[in-house]
């Protein structure tokens, strides 16, 4: 049981194959994984949302600098703007006479008398334009923590999206394991289906042969050649499954669908082994809920608690969550700042034409009736939200670890009692086969025989399979897959 920490290619010793090896090196699963992780869109997908994530991180902690600005235009006029000099100098005279004012009439006599002229321009002679830039700099110097718990939230933001790109492989890993697999137990599966179809193919041509010397009648032939076509269809079936197989591993290594390669089994069979003893120990009674076994399945647990990029991904997106509303809370206190400012506007008439400011300022929200309070509050709440799904989902975790431990310690006894029902399969078969040729059983007995085999032969892959992705499940759900 304390195989879980043990490589996951290497797998478990007992799940193993039949001594069916190849003699080169064909492609593995950690070479499946490094291509899967290398290409896989997906993945890459969360790769560029963990690089927006860290330009959202550095722009946070570039409010903290000073900003720069500039703004210049240029006004074309239509007319030389200017002002009345009397509205500037006055008038000395304001008599009046019959029938109305002289006011006028005093106004240019003034200006007639003074040599000033009755409209003094604002801007140069003759300026029809006005070009205006402003470039000030401005920096913050207090801002109730909003700049501050802003970066915090950031940084817990990509902490979160780091857990999800985490996640995301994690799954990729283990959904490739699932797909090597299938190719690896559909491949099995066709070995056994041609097995059948050469067995019953033989067993056909002897009954035939014996019908033709007499000694088997035509219902003994039918039945052989009824066989041999059902096994002729479970091959056309494995055939088609193993295609699809093939289909769906090359989907996740980016390779055309219709692709082969040569594919490692992940583990190998003992050359020699006592079988039969190592079935009887299978099926003995263990009681599951053990001391060991529970402490195993307790430190595996605790394990999964803190290494699952969904827990921390949970917890990171609560700290923003906290953040973003402390920063919300700091918008109403007291924001304190220095800014500096140049001026420069285009009339000639204006000495100088260039000033520059240095200003501090300070900007304080005395009450937007409760407005910021209530959306602090409301960021609040979607943290304590956040925290809650956690700890549900720590109980997910812990539910699925006991639940894939219990698979791969039951995918473990499969294997020894499976592969001892094939030994006795295949004897048995040979047993009555040897008996039908004399004449000492009947043909069904032979044809059931061929079906247990076929099924034992099944049950074993299907127990060594489902060994290896109960560990690979078993890595996934404590999160170190």
């Amino acid at each position: 049981m304390r195989g879980i920490s043990q490589p996951l290619v290497a797998a478990v010793a007992m799940a193993a194959i039949l001594a069916t090896g190849r003699t080169t090196r064909g492609e593995n699963l950690a070479d499946a994984w490094s291509i899967a992780l290398r290409v896989n869109a997906g993945l890459q997908s969360q790769q560029d949302l963990t690089l927006a994530q860290g330009f959202n991180l550095r722009a946070a902690k570039s409010s903290r600098w000073p900003t720069v600005r500039t703004f210049t235009f240029n006004s074309f006029l239509t007319a030389t703007p200017g002002f009345s000099s009397r509205s500037f100098f006055g008038s000395s005279s304001t008599g009046t006479g019959a029938g109305g004012t002289g006011t006028g009439a005093a106004a240019g006599s003034l200006g007639a008398a003074s040599g000033i002229p009755s409209t003094l321009p604002i801007l140069g002679p003759g300026q029809l334009d006005l070009p205006v830039s402003l470039t000030f700099a401005s920096i913050p110097l207090y801002t109730g923590g909003r700049l501050l718990r802003n970066i915090d939230a950031a940084d817990a933001q990509i902490g979160a999206q780091k857990s999800e790109e985490v996640r995301t492989a994690m799954d990729l890993r283990l959904t490739v394991a699932e797909a090597y697999v299938g190719v690896l137990r559909a491949q099995k599966n066709l070995e056994v289906a041609r097995s059948s179809v050469e067995q019953l193919t033989a067993f056909a041509r002897d009954v035939g042969n014996r019908r033709e010397q007499g000694l088997a009648i035509r219902s003994e032939d039918l039945a052989a050649q009824v066989s041999l076509a059902n096994a002729r269809l479970a091959e056309i079936q494995t055939r088609t499954a193993l295609e699809a197989a093939w289909a769906t591993y090359n989907r996740y290594v980016c390779r055309p669908l219709t692709a082969r390669v040569d594919l490692e089994e992940l583990t190998a069979l003992p050359i020699k082994a006592d079988w039969a003893r190592m079935a009887e120990e299978a099926m003995r009674e263990i009681p599951i809920a053990s001391t060991e076994n529970e402490q195993e399945v307790d430190e595996l647990t605790m394990k999964a608690i803190s290494s699952r990029p969904e827990l921390i991904g949970l917890a990171q997106q609560a700290r923003a969550y906290a953040n973003q509303a402390e920063a919300t809370r700091g918008g109403v206190r007291p924001q304190v700042g220095f800014s500096m400012a140049f001026i420069w506007l285009g009339n000639n008439n204006m000495i100088p034409q260039g000033i520059g400011a240095a200003t501090f300022y300070a900007d304080w929200t005395i009450t937007d009736s409760g407005a910021t309070r209530r959306r602090a509050n409301a960021i609040q709440q979607q943290e304590r939200a956040t925290l809650r799904r956690r700890a549900d989902t720590a109980a997910d975790i812990a539910l699925q670890v006991r639940t894939r431990w219990l698979d791969l310690v039951q995918a473990r006894k499969r294997v020894p009692v499976a592969k001892l029902a094939i030994i006795q399969a295949e004897e048995n078969i040979n047993v009555i086969t040897d008996r039908y040729r004399q004449q000492l059983s009947t043909y069904t007995e032979v044809l059931d025989a061929e079906t247990r085999r076929v099924q034992s032969l099944n049950n074993f892959y299907n127990a060594v399979y489902d060994e290896s992705l109960a560990n690979f499940r078993l890595h996934r759900a404590v999160g170190d897959l």
